[in-house]
């Protein structure tokens, strides 16, 4: 999920100086048994790494995949390492727009240097076997690895990458500050994720420089996006690079996408979603420039900017981006807290805590208007207590690591991923009992897959033991809680 680590450009620099030297330690190797005529227009779940075997990604190579040209290539980054997911996710417009797919089996949120090592990994490796166009490299990833991908085209100065897609979060740092910082930007965002408010942030800032980008909200969570969604951005770069000369221009495809864009701004303007109506505007203005005549839009796109709709608009968004502020701030220092106060302490903090998880919990049944403003603020917070628990758990301060992990599973009862993570936690702590316990209860609340139990590393100490084949026995035998 969400992570906002800092990942410096002093370690991207020296990654990407291992990387140099990994290129030419291996220049000479052998790229291992791997022929693209039998893979093609398939996922492989793993292809291990030549130079490292113990590194790995997902595939996806186009069904008409040739070395006889190059390639774009998008790299992907899960949160939690699954790159078949995004592989899986893309491998539809992959295969519409020609596209090769690679998503790390290691990189996940964490420290920064290992997400490093395995993009690297992956980035040598592809380079190595397949034939990639150099100016149309992307990224994409979910929070922590929506952070990492653009991290990665912040500061990896020797790869250009040309564009990042970026799930449910966006910078890793407030201000970039990257001298290339040049590269497009597409942003797609559940309008329930508790991250909406940077990327409206980060909509004006890239509107002021007159920035390459586009912000995509829909119906959702903090996910990786449907697959409609990431057509259209994998359309964007299509066309931004046609629109660049990168790519030589397909008229039938850029009227199409044309007329998907008025489609869209004349439904925002029906609608009365000035926001959406100028955003729509302003990409038939800029994105289309010198492949259709857009001065019609232009000037609808400047008038629009200059109106009180607008004004009005934006100013309601702030309001909503500083309510969300106000319900998230005392809570969240309360559950940073936790990391910090004495054992004494604790209860107390737990007890605001659930307080407010409470008085969130009430409004997330309204159908008023600003309903999504409290379901974002209550996922802010459950978040940030998984990553606290986490951190914690890196740090083996594993009771704190407990304390968190315990207070988000009573916040959420329809949730079975911090009961698991509890488990884990009690494992290390030597107390199976308790580590079996909570297992019981994620199973109770809808673990849907046994490979979440038996193959958990940090849950092997518990598979001899007869009550976890018990509970393992369970899945998919018991309702989840509603």
């Amino acid at each position: 999920m969400l992570n906002s680590k800092v990942v410096t450009c002093r370690l991207f620099s020296l990654a990407m100086a291992i990387v140099i030297a990994g290129s030419a330690f291996c220049a000479g190797q052998n790229a291992g048994e791997l022929d693209p005529s039998r893979i093609r227009g398939t996922v492989v779940p793993s292809v291990s790494c030549v130079h490292d075997p113990s590194q790995s990604y997902a595939l996806y190579l186009p069904s008409n995949y040739s070395p006889d040209r190059r390639w774009p290539i998008i790299y992907a980054f899960d949160p939690f390492a699954r790159g078949k997911v995004p592989v899986e996710l893309y491998k539809q417009a992959a295969e519409k727009y020609g596209y090769i797919v690679a998503g790390s089996n290691n990189a996940k949120n964490g420290p920064g240097a290992l997400e490093m090592a395995a993009a690297q990994a992956v980035w040598e490796d592809t380079h190595r076997r397949f034939a990639i166009d150099k100016d149309r490299v992307y990224t994409t990833g979910l929070s922590g690895g929506a952070r990492f991908a653009t991290s990665f085209a912040l500061y990896c100065y020797t790869c250009s990458v040309a564009g990042v897609i970026a799930h449910g979060a966006t910078y890793p740092v407030k201000e970039a500050g990257a001298a290339n910082d040049h590269f497009l930007y597409y942003v797609a965002i559940g309008d329930q994720d508790f991250n909406l408010p940077e990327v409206a942030e980060l909509r004006a800032k890239k509107e002021a420089q007159a920035a390459a980008f586009k912000v995509k909200v829909y119906p959702g969570p903090h996910q990786w996006a449907p697959a409609d969604v990431v057509e259209n951005a994998v359309a964007w770069l299509e066309l931004k690079a046609m629109q660049a000369g990168k790519e030589k221009p397909n008229p039938a495809f850029i009227q199409e996408q044309f007329q998907k864009t008025q489609a869209e701004a004349t439904q925002a303007e029906q609608a009365g979603d000035t926001l959406t109506e100028f955003y729509a505007l302003r990409s038939l203005a800029f994105d289309f420039k010198g492949l259709v005549d857009v001065s019609r839009f232009e000037s609808q796109f400047q008038t629009l900017k200059k109106s009180k709709e607008l004004q009005h608009a934006e100013k309601q968004e702030k309001h909503e981006i500083d309510r969300q502020r106000s319900l998230t701030e005392t809570a969240g220092s309360d559950i940073a807290g936790l990391a910090q106060v004495g054992p004494e302490q604790v209860p107390v903090l737990q007890q605001r805590i659930m307080s407010v998880f409470d008085d969130l919990r009430r409004h997330l049944k309204s159908t008023a208007k600003d309903r999504l403003i409290y379901v974002r603020a209550f996922n802010q917070l459950w978040i940030q207590g998984i990553e606290d628990g986490e951190e914690q758990y890196r740090n083996r301060e594993y009771v704190r690591a407990a304390n968190y992990f315990q207070v988000m599973a009573d916040v959420a009862p329809d949730q079975s991923w911090p009961l698991l993570l509890l488990a884990e936690t009690k494992v290390r702590e030597g107390d199976k009992k308790a580590a079996l316990k909570a297992l019981d209860a994620a199973v109770k609340r809808g673990v849907k897959s046994p490979l979440s139990l038996t193959g958990d590393p940090e849950l092997a100490p518990l598979q001899a033991d007869p009550e976890f084949q018990r509970i393992v026995g369970k899945i998919g035998k018991v309702k989840s809680a509603s």
